[in-house]
């Protein structure tokens, strides 16, 4: 009994599979709706079968590259790091705010690293989905990184509106505090 962007934000409440949106809904403010909802990818139809194929073969392999990167993380190397109430714990790949576990997907956990060990530095959208994903930005990430920084933002957050760790800097990206 739920819609498709109800159903997409359930789903990213415990996972991090590649969602592609199929729908007929080609406005703006749907495909804006869809990739706030947590959404990958998003084709309107009409679309052909070959574009269809491409993106769902694109997704499948930054959902494999990622989904490995947490084995590729040395836990003899990585310290954790702790700001501010902060802690991101490497051997458990998760965080801590003020004493209360935070679990995050590979993607949450990958930025916020980045973000954590270069506090006070501007990442761009397509820095940012670089170092997630290890692989080349393409100019329709730049919704992806908006949703996993606002995913990342409700869980580390006292306030998501009004972000202590995480800032927006506009025109530029993101830093952490």
């Amino acid at each position: 009994n739920m819609n498709g962007y109800q159903t997409c934000l359930k789903l990213r409440e415990t996972s991090n599979v590649p969602i592609l949106f199929l729908t007929a809904k080609g406005l703006d403010s749907d495909k804006t709706l869809g990739f706030s909802s947590g959404a990958d990818d998003y084709l309107a139809k009409p679309f052909s079968y070959s574009e269809l194929t491409a993106r769902v073969k694109a997704l499948l392999r930054r959902y494999q590259v990622y989904k490995g990167k947490k084995e590729e993380i040395s836990m003899d190397t990585e310290k954790d790091l702790s700001m501010d109430g902060l802690t991101l714990r490497y051997a458990q790949q998760n965080a801590e705010v003020n004493g209360k576990e935070v679990e995050l997907t590979d993607i949450e956990f990958n930025i916020l690293s980045t973000l954590m060990k270069n506090p006070k530095q501007i990442f761009s959208a397509e820095q940012l989905y670089e170092k997630a994903w290890n692989e080349p930005y393409y100019y329709s990430a730049n919704n992806t990184i908006m949703v996993h920084i606002r995913n990342l933002r409700k869980k580390i957050e006292k306030d998501p509106a009004n972000p202590v760790y995480i800032k927006t800097i506009w025109g530029k990206g993101y830093r952490f505090e």
